[in-house]
């Protein structure tokens, strides 16, 4: 009667050691094995996720890049194209300024101007705001002055007597101060800078090197402002070999 108490324990006994040795379910053993190699695949998921995924960014930045490098040349080839030799104010290697009307801000005379006058008789000078540059053509040249003030519906005032005689119907434009120019920053990135009336944005950012040339009206390198006649803009992006050159022509 007391043997087999101890008799039952010895047959379970050895009933669990032959479970746990037969692993007819899940051992242990395996359940590590089987989640050691599920981090293994899911670390080289990640990884290829990590790759692909540094992939896009690099690539969706490089078409970033190209896109601001195209539409900073496209602003700087019209508002250049709207300039004319005698509205050249500097022309430098790394700075070109000079008057654009980029707002096709024009009107005319409607009646003649004599020298030292300062007012104009003109179709529609409303919207014309004081200290903004005019330029007033006539047969032969053209002059530019300040606005003394806001344009009236049929008047202009300038700050500064005119020198010229001109006509009924001689044209008169706005005149923006435009420069394009090359900045370094502190981190040494080189950037195309436009300032327009004395307001400055980046045109294109993240450059090599750039730099603008002057051609003359016999294509000869020139830094004579009066003998511009093209303006050469040769940019080189950071991030790439490829050099981009912008000629564009001033208009007559």
């Amino acid at each position: 009667m007391i043997r087999q108490p101890i008799f039952r324990q010895h047959i379970v006994s050895r009933w669990n050691r032959a479970w746990v040795s037969d692993c007819r379910g899940v051992c242990l053993a395996e359940l590590m094995v089987a989640m050691t190699a599920g981090v293994i695949v899911l670390a080289a998921i990640l990884q290829t996720f990590n790759i692909v995924h540094a992939q896009a960014v690099r690539q969706q930045r490089m078409v970033a890049r190209q896109q601001d490098l195209r539409l900073g040349l496209e602003v700087f080839e019209q508002e250049v194209r709207l300039a004319t030799p005698s509205s050249i104010v500097k022309a430098l290697p790394d700075e070109v300024n000079f008057l654009a009307n980029v707002n096709l801000l024009v009107t005319n005379l409607t009646a003649p101007v004599l020298p030292g006058q300062t007012t104009l008789a003109v179709q529609d000078g409303s919207g014309w705001s004081a200290g903004k540059t005019v330029t007033l053509c006539g047969p032969v040249t053209c002059e530019s002055r300040r606005l003394a003030r806001d344009g009236q519906r049929s008047l202009l005032t300038l700050a500064e007597p005119i020198s010229l005689a001109l006509p009924i119907g001689a044209s008169v434009e706005a005149a923006n101060r435009i420069s394009y120019y090359i900045r370094r920053d502190e981190t040494g990135a080189v950037r195309l800078m436009r300032m327009v009336d004395g307001g400055a944005s980046t045109v294109i950012g993240d450059l090599k090197a750039a730099q603008f040339a002057y051609r003359d009206s016999e294509d000869r390198p020139t830094t004579v402002t009066a003998q511009v006649r093209r303006i050469v803009a040769v940019i080189a992006a950071a991030h790439s070999s490829a050099v981009v050159v912008r000629d564009v022509g001033l208009r007559s």
